[in-house]
């Protein structure tokens, strides 16, 4: 939010300017990380504005392209080590040069949350990353829970406080389905249409999983405020989805790394596009970024809706 006001040097009446009408503006700017690959899952590096279109609430926007190869980054990973979470610590601590690679050589920050039934911080951005290693390869197993949603909210309220031109990641590694979250689907949903945080999960399978596919990215559904008090679950496929990021699943060790590094790929091979609404009404805004009909051939994975207070 952007407030303009008028100095107080003298006018040319003689009157303080301050004493007279007050002018202020103010511009709403939403950020919208986007992805793009080849039918056989190749990022694309080289397009420009013209090649997308976007729209807020259906009407269409002027947008802004950033490529995101050197931007600084805010990113938080989260591990399940409670239920079958526990089984995977072994493969979490084999991902430290990977996600050393994804913060990459611009400023970034990183901070390190587990989960079971409760969420506990390990470190939130310290000046120094340099205990990745021992963190990701000296974690206790957990109790039976999976609170995802609460880990999920906990991560972007920590991203919440980071600085303006960091791009806000989360790195989530769970199972598919939440199991003891305190806080409901329409509550984590809100708080990441709020945030401007895109999630990029990796799931193992349990045998409550339903999927069996690779890639569970689900269709970008439209969410209005009555819809969101009804989801019954917000998975994370689903909050990987709505944010513009990815979910993968994984079977072992050498399947996690290779997921790992498509979502690596993912994150520094993308694009921001940003605009300023036409119609900044308060509420949720449903988003939908294509890409020309030149391009179509390409598949676009982009954030599909923002929060507007």
């Amino acid at each position: 939010m952007f407030v303009a006001h008028a100095s107080s040097r003298q006018g040319g009446n003689g009157q303080p300017e301050h004493s007279k009408q007050v002018i202020r503006s103010t511009s709403t700017l939403v950020i919208v990380p986007t992805s793009v690959r080849s039918r056989s899952g190749e990022p694309i590096r080289n397009l420009g504005a013209n090649d997308f279109r976007l729209t807020d609430n259906e009407q269409e926007q002027k947008l802004y392209l950033e490529r995101v190869e050197d931007e600084p980054l805010a990113l938080v990973v989260l591990m399940q080590t409670g239920g079958a979470g526990s089984s995977e610590l072994g493969n979490y601590g084999k991902l430290d040069s990977i996600v050393e690679s994804v913060l990459g050589k611009s400023p970034s920050k990183l901070a390190l949350v587990t989960f079971d039934s409760r969420v506990r911080q390990i470190w939130a951005f310290p000046p120094q990353v340099d205990g990745l290693d021992y963190g990701l390869t000296h974690q206790e197993a957990g109790d039976s829970g999976a609170a995802i949603r609460d880990a999920v909210r906990y991560a972007v309220s920590l991203l919440q406080n980071q600085p303006v031109g960091f791009r806000r990641i989360v790195l989530l590694l769970s199972q598919g389905e939440d199991s003891s979250s305190e806080s409901s689907s329409a509550d984590v949903l809100r708080d990441v249409a709020r945030s401007g945080a895109t999630i990029y999960s990796l799931t193992f399978q349990v045998a409550t999983t339903k999927t069996r596919d690779q890639k569970t990215n689900p269709p970008h559904r439209k969410f209005g405020e009555r819809e969101l008090a009804t989801i019954p679950n917000a998975t994370p496929a689903e909050l990987a989805a709505q944010s513009g990021g990815e979910n993968l699943s994984f079977r072992d060790e050498n399947d996690l790394k290779e997921r790992m590094s498509a979502l690596r790929d993912s994150i520094r091979s993308g694009y921001v596009l940003s605009f300023r609404p036409s119609s900044p009404t308060l509420g949720l805004h449903t988003i939908r970024v294509q890409i020309n009909p030149r391009r179509r051939r390409y598949k676009v994975m982009a954030r599909n809706s923002y929060w507007l207070d």
